[in-house]
């Protein structure tokens, strides 16, 4: 049997590199991206049996749509990395040039309200795929709502950390009750 644990290694020790600078939200990226993988698996394990012929179309649906939040997902991990250094190099000058810190937190809220987002609709999909998934994979429904929704709970933290630096206050504003919103919502879903 293969070893899997010898595969995650390397990642794992990139996560821990200081120098490499992948921090939570590429941890988040790593999550949802996992997330959406185990939500094709439940597809995978439901396409095609006569238990569930009635379902297929939309089984068929949620796996397309699970191929593409990974494949966001998967993005997020790079670009946490984009984001993470402009902020790096922003508080850096932030006494001399104060306006730069504004933009980079500015546009690394929006990225981390997009990584929300992401996060929203794996849950959405992981509630549609416990309606129809094959009923031997109902601990695989509750751990992949469990994540998707904790992936939510994560971006509200990097949504907040970033928020801290950005005095614009319509801005910071319309953005917590956005994500407070969606937060409600997702917590019914949760349930």
């Amino acid at each position: 049997m293969e070893q899997y644990n010898e595969k995650l290694k390397p990642i794992l020790n990139d996560l821990e590199n200081p120098k490499i600078e992948i921090a939570g939200g590429s941890a988040v990226g790593m999550i949802l991206s996992i997330t959406n993988s185990l939500i094709g698996y439940i597809c995978n394990l439901t396409i095609g049996k006569k238990k569930y012929e009635n379902v297929q179309d939309e089984v068929l649906k949620i796996k397309e749509e699970a191929e593409s939040l990974k494949e966001k997902a998967l993005y997020i991990i790079d670009e946490d990395r984009n984001v993470l250094d402009k902020i790096l190099k922003a508080y850096k000058t932030r006494k001399e040039n104060p306006e730069e810190l504004e933009e980079a937190s500015k546009a690394s809220v929006i990225f981390c309200k997009e990584v929300m987002d992401n996060a929203f609709k794996t849950l959405k999909l992981s509630k549609r795929i416990a309606l129809v998934g094959n009923r031997m994979l109902s601990s695989d429904f509750e751990i992949s709502k469990k994540y998707a929704f904790s992936s939510v709970e994560a971006s509200i933290v990097n949504i907040e950390i970033n928020l801290k630096s950005v005095s614009d206050e319509k801005f910071v504003k319309k953005v917590r009750e956005e994500y407070l919103k969606q937060y409600e919502e997702a917590k019914e879903m949760a349930k």
